[in-house]
């Protein structure tokens, strides 16, 4: 366990940067990659040799996922929805198979720090996060743009796109 801070007086809860997913991505990533490297989870090995995904396509969908998280700190990705970036990163250009393969391994990853985080965070019932409802809600979107058939997805674009230049026009009346 590392320092813990409570926010204020009257929060029991407990803030640890290293718990917080914003301050540990390089370090989840970087257990990303050698976790996809190493092949230690067999079913996912088989079915990327079954695809025939080469440590080259996974590369390229772990910078590509990276550059997507990345640029939630652009100033200009401010209003962009979270598909609009992944399209934007090239996520949706690498091997299908090699997409899921890192998606499913940030799922682990990330399955084991929520677990550790949250019993760490929760003290005497009261648990670490006051917006666990918008956070599903925000799960929620991303997961319905994720299942649309991968033809659907530029129409998804598209759509966005439109939305946005309403938006301005009705800002400029």
């Amino acid at each position: 366990m590392g320092l813990q801070a409570r926010m204020s007086e009257g929060d029991a809860r407990l803030y640890n940067p290293s718990r917080d997913v914003a301050h540990n991505f390089k370090e989840v990533m970087e257990l990303v990659a050698g976790r996809l490297e190493d092949e230690k989870w067999p079913e996912l090995a088989e079915l990327l040799a079954r695809e025939q995904v080469s440590m080259d396509d996974l590369g390229n969908a772990c910078a590509a996922y990276c550059r997507y998280v990345a640029s939630a700190a652009d100033p200009d990705s401010v209003r962009k929805p979270m598909q609009v970036s992944l399209f934007e990163s090239g996520f949706f250009e690498c091997h299908p198979t090699a997409q899921v393969a890192v998606l499913a391994m940030i799922g682990t990853c990330y399955a084991g720090i929520q677990h550790v985080g949250i019993r760490e965070a929760t003290i005497n019932g009261e648990g670490p996060l006051a917006t666990v409802g918008e956070l599903a809600q925000q799960a929620k979107r991303l997961q319905r743009f994720m299942g649309l058939p991968r033809w659907l997805r530029p129409v998804a674009k598209i759509k966005y796109k439109l939305a946005r230049a309403l938006e301005a026009f009705r800002a400029n009346r």
